[in-house]
């Protein structure tokens, strides 16, 4: 099968499309429970790029976000990140927040944690999924709470990336209808690791 411009055959970015598919439809799963609405995913995305086009790639380029990241190591390496623009994730604190007496709480620092825990329960549930399809197991540092335009954020948690070349990001969409709430999912892999979960599904 002949090569295509990102160094990828259609067959293995449907492997790794698919890997990102399963994944997210896990994880939403949980952001539905937790947010109390049907969540929509879109068909993941697929790229090959260098660490300076990643910021270009991203959808909320230019754009204020919240979210969580989180760094991936043991069989794979590489970076994940939950994005949700800054008027859906104070729709995602609001939530939480209109049942609880508020009087004498810092509602910065709880909206920081509400973020922080939301975003860090559907990263652990995407990466759990992904180390049960691989049958392998994958690690994830405590995730991060990220705040900030997508672009500079971007440039700064992967300036340790550079030495990397291309890199390997599954992009997926998602939507929580209950609160119209938007959020997209970034797995960042370098070269190497996409090859090894290439090599792993076809195993299985």
């Amino acid at each position: 099968m002949a090569k295509i411009s990102n160094s990828l055959t259609a067959e293995e970015i449907d492997i790794l499309k698919e890997v990102g598919n399963i994944c997210v439809g896990n994880s939403t799963g949980i952001l539905s429970q937790l947010l109390g609405g049907k969540v929509e995913v879109h068909l993941p995305g697929l790229e090959m790029l260098t660490v300076e086009e990643l910021s270009l790639y991203l959808k909320e380029r230019g754009l204020m976000v919240y979210g969580v990241s989180a760094e991936i190591t043991s069989q794979v390496e590489g970076t994940i990140f939950l994005l949700f623009p800054e008027k859906d994730s104070l729709k995602i604190i609001e939530k939480f927040l209109a049942n609880l007496d508020t009087k004498g709480v810092n509602t910065i620092q709880f909206g920081i944690s509400i973020i922080k825990e939301v975003g860090g329960i559907a990263i652990f549930s995407y990466v759990n999924t992904l180390s049960s399809l691989l049958k392998k197991l994958t690690l994830t540092s405590v995730p991060n709470f990220l705040s900030g335009t997508a672009d500079e954020l971007l440039t700064m948690i992967l300036r340790e990336y550079e030495h990397w070349g291309k890199v390997c990001v599954i992009h997926t969409s998602f939507k929580e209808l209950s609160l119209n709430v938007e959020g997209n999912f970034y797995l960042i892999l370098n070269k190497q690791s996409a090859d090894e979960i290439l090599k792993m599904m076809r195993t299985i």
